[in-house]
């Protein structure tokens, strides 16, 4: 199997197209164990999780996400990263820095009127009302908003470029389990642009659609890495991401069929995410229960309690999705897309030197 990739060209600051064999002799097709029950939650029947669209996933297509700590060996950090194409890290972050940074997101955005009057800004309570008033990074071009009609979006993406925001992008402990896992990177290096991404409580069609990273990558091969950053507590039903148990196979799969579809594009149109070829702005579909069923083998989407300090790292052909915040406290849901890749190895230079911006083509 083989995919399109490109690599700058150094003399002329373009990109060039290739053909690379795709690596995925480290991820085996056999299902993650199924023992793990949270002790907390109990069965997954008892919860709500619902996607995009579809309403509540079915029981027979949930399961729980394992977590593993932080103090793991090396050895078990990769052998389950590369067994399960995701691994859930416990207590990476302390968690007083976490909701630290939580607190000062809130504090920078809370002029937009998003949270309830008279709340602590660490909590991040919704103020109630529409919640596609206040759709933040990630969402609002799915529902046509712009900055100028949207104060929440607007102080959202301004935030990326503050200080506070890129110092907790910088964390330390980040980047050992980063190095533990990917031990033969010679530079290991974080991309500037990250995704701060907020789930508002009962905003319906908002939550994050089946996709897989590596779509929004092609400039490179898919050997980049993603650490996804709860900040703040996610129980359960609270909109957390969700990943489709040891479907690191199947992303590879369908992106080979997209490389074959874009062959005859423009190289600016094969790398795109958004060409042609490419469904819903690069979205694999809206209903994960459905998806699950009828592209998933039997396996199950992974849910999981998170915690402030919590990190989860996946694969890039991973495929994952978020559920709906539930939240019964009207919590909103704060997370960062942190992406990670070799700087001595082919990786995809759009990411790597600017902030996030709508619009921006990735």
């Amino acid at each position: 199997m083989t995919i399109q990739f490109s690599a700058p060209d150094s003399s002329t600051n373009k990109y060039w197209i290739v053909l690379a064999p795709i690596m995925a002799a480290a991820i085996v097709s056999q299902p993650a164990p199924i023992a793990f029950e949270n002790p907390k939650w109990g069965h997954v029947s008892k919860l709500n999780i619902e996607g995009n669209e579809g309403g509540r996933l079915r029981p027979d297509v949930l399961g729980w996400l394992e977590p593993v700590s932080k103090d793991a060996s090396d050895e078990e950090l990769r052998e389950r990263f590369e067994r399960d194409g995701v691994i859930f890290v416990k207590g990476v972050i302390p968690r007083e820095k976490v909701l630290a940074m939580r607190k000062k997101y809130f504090e920078y955005v809370s002029s937009s009127g998003v949270l309830k009057e008279q709340t602590d800004p660490e909590d991040g309570i919704f103020c109630g009302g529409d919640p596609h008033k206040f759709a933040g990074p990630g969402v609002a071009s799915h529902l046509g908003l712009t900055e100028a009609e949207c104060d929440f979006l607007a102080k959202s993406v301004s935030a990326h470029k503050e200080e506070f925001v890129h110092a907790f992008a910088q964390d330390g402990e980040i980047m050992k389990i980063v190095q533990r896992l990917k031990p033969e990177w010679k530079d290991p290096l974080l991309f500037k642009r990250q995704l701060l991404r907020s789930n508002i409580p009962n905003s319906e069609g908002t939550a994050t659609k089946v996709h897989y990273d590596q779509i929004f990558l092609r400039a490179a091969p898919p050997t980049s890495l993603t650490a996804w950053v709860p900040i703040g507590d996610i129980p359960p039903e609270s909109g957390g991401l969700i990943y489709l148990e040891n479907s690191v196979p199947i992303g590879l799969e369908i992106e080979d069929g997209f490389t074959k579809l874009n062959a005859n594009l423009s190289d600016e149109d094969r790398l795109s995410a958004f060409n042609v070829n490419m469904t819903d702005r690069g979205n694999l579909s809206r209903d994960a229960g459905k998806f699950a069923r009828e592209r998933g083998g039997g396996r199950r989407w992974l849910i999981a309690d998170y915690e402030a300090g919590d990190v989860v790292f996946h694969h890039p052909c991973m495929i994952h999705a978020s559920g709906v915040n539930r939240d019964p406290m009207g919590r909103i849901r704060l997370a960062t897309d942190l992406r990670f890749a070799d700087g001595a190895a082919p990786y995809d230079h759009r990411w790597a030197n600017k902030y996030f911006v709508p619009g921006d083509g990735l």
